[in-house]
């Protein structure tokens, strides 16, 4: 019975790292510069907008797989805003930031993948 407890107390314990890590991860990417391309007012409503021009931009370097977290956690607070919004108000402010987070982080993911095409294409034009 104490073992069962302890690998189920364990169990917990990983995935909440784990859910910590992959978000400070998403942060740490979202913290990092845009190009002028993309608007510095970006708006945690335009997450669908630039999701959207993600999936009409295959990338030839830079790996995508992260989108698919980062949509169904936007989509995750954007639910847990709407349900609370009446009964907590201060959860709207915190939604509002983790929405935001996850708009800049489609958008940094987007303009790397702009980046390394056009990187990708002045390497092919100099043959």
């Amino acid at each position: 019975m104490v073992a069962a407890f302890i690998l189920v107390i364990s169990g917990a314990m990983l995935a909440q790292f784990v859910v910590f890590f992959w978000r400070a991860n998403m942060i740490a990417i979202a913290a990092e510069p845009l190009s002028e391309s993309f608007s510095p007012a970006l708006r945690f409503e335009d997450f669908d907008t630039i999701a959207a021009m993600s999936k009409i931009c295959p990338s030839v370097t830079v790996p995508t797989s992260q989108l698919w977290q980062v949509r169904a956690y936007y989509q995750a607070v954007r639910m847990l805003s709407w349900l609370c919004s009446a009964a907590l108000p201060q959860t709207n402010s915190w939604a509002r930031q983790e929405m935001a987070s996850c708009t800049r982080f489609v958008a940094v993911s987007m303009d790397r993948c702009l980046q390394s095409n056009q990187a990708y294409l002045a390497a092919l034009r100099s043959y």
